[in-house]
């Protein structure tokens, strides 16, 4: 798929400029040029002429940021940034940016591909929902299927008693991903490109299952889906069509943020699959620096760039409050209590026996 060149210069070269200054400064994460072998030669010499321009000015500062700023401007990075990177470099530079935000990478590597990986955005206090998706719907004993892990995405916060409490629980099941990203709804979108990047480097999967924490997922149901569908470009889930952009509350967003009147179509953000490719698709549409604060519209305008249209799947159920179970439940929404995850994952474990 053709992506449109948008020739913003200056906004390209800023990008490079911003990823080299993290990947020298963010010394709590061990990733080195090295590690994207699929840069080119020259551009790694780029970025490792830029990184020594940043150590000399670092000797010689009281201030780094503003030395910085004072000795390497964007007309110099301008001369020796070589003007024939490809898209694909700019999109990997953009993507290491993106794997800076990363904290703590607690999760195990395998040598496996899975046929589903889910991802479960959850608040660094919540340790008591993983608790029980570890030990319901998430124990892979229970299902047929057998061929899906699980991965969780927080964020963090100033309070060092439950951040301590998270990475003691990140240690001992090796399934957490933290993110330096504050727990803020608004933020929410950005831990999702996050996940979707992280998930790219480090897993090797075919489909990408992304919930919310209060969500109930039944495996098998979620298999007889994807065993049987076809397309390798796919945006799946409940998909909201025509919905008006409200523009007080909580999920109010004004026109400077999103000038139109209705939002693209999108899958509602407590669950929704996406195809390996569609992942590699959408992913240089993201913008980290600019991200829109609504995360399931934001994430399917982003589809549209892409040229992705969300596709509706029946057995995505958003507004369960009453923990109905149904035979066809592929995910479901809202799960808040323990006995409602448990009564779900209990009716389906039964009825997939038949």
């Amino acid at each position: 798929m053709q992506r449109i060149q948008i020739n913003f210069k200056m906004s390209v070269l800023a990008i490079i400029f911003l990823v080299v200054l993290v990947t020298f400064m963010c010394t709590t994460i061990n990733f080195t040029i090295s590690k994207f072998d699929r840069l080119t030669e020259k551009t790694k010499a780029i970025l490792y002429t830029a990184i020594n321009s940043l150590e000399e000015a670092k000797k010689n500062t009281e201030s780094t940021n503003q030395k910085i700023n004072k000795m390497i401007s964007l007309q110099q990075v301008n001369k020796r940034v070589d003007r024939n990177l490809t898209l694909k470099d700019i999109d990997l530079m953009k993507e290491l940016y993106t794997l800076t935000h990363i904290t703590l990478d607690s999760v195990t590597k395998y040598n496996q591909v899975y046929k589903l990986l889910i991802i479960v955005s959850s608040h660094s206090r919540n340790n008591w929902r993983r608790r029980w998706i570890r030990s319901l719907w998430g124990n892979r004993t229970i299902w047929s299927e057998k061929n899906w892990r699980i991965v969780f995405v927080t964020g963090q916060e100033d309070d060092k008693e439950v951040m301590l409490t998270l990475a003691e629980e990140a240690e001992k099941y090796k399934d957490i991903l933290i993110e330096d990203i504050a727990e803020d709804f608004y933020q929410l979108a950005k831990k999702i490109i996050i996940g979707l990047t992280w998930s790219m480097h480090n897993i090797n999967f075919e489909y990408i299952l992304k919930i919310d924490d209060d969500v109930f997922v039944n495996i098998d149901n979620a298999f007889q889906f994807l065993n049987i569908n076809t397309n390798m470009e796919g945006y799946y889930g409940n998909v909201v069509v025509h919905n008006l952009v409200e523009r007080i509350g909580r999920y109010g967003v004004s026109k400077k943020e999103h000038l139109a009147d209705y939002y693209s179509p999108y899958c509602s953000g407590g669950g929704f699959i996406m195809t390996k490719a569609t992942v590699a698709e959408i992913l240089p549409f993201f913008d980290f620096t600019r991200v829109f604060k609504i995360d399931d519209a934001y994430v399917g305008e982003t589809a549209m760039r892409a040229g992705i249209s969300a596709t509706h799947v029946v057995g995505f159920y958003m507004s369960n409050t009453w923990c109905e179970f149904k035979e066809n439940i592929i995910v479901s929404h809202p799960t808040n209590e323990h006995k409602c995850m448990k009564f779900l994952t209990n009716r389906s474990t039964i009825h997939n026996v038949r």
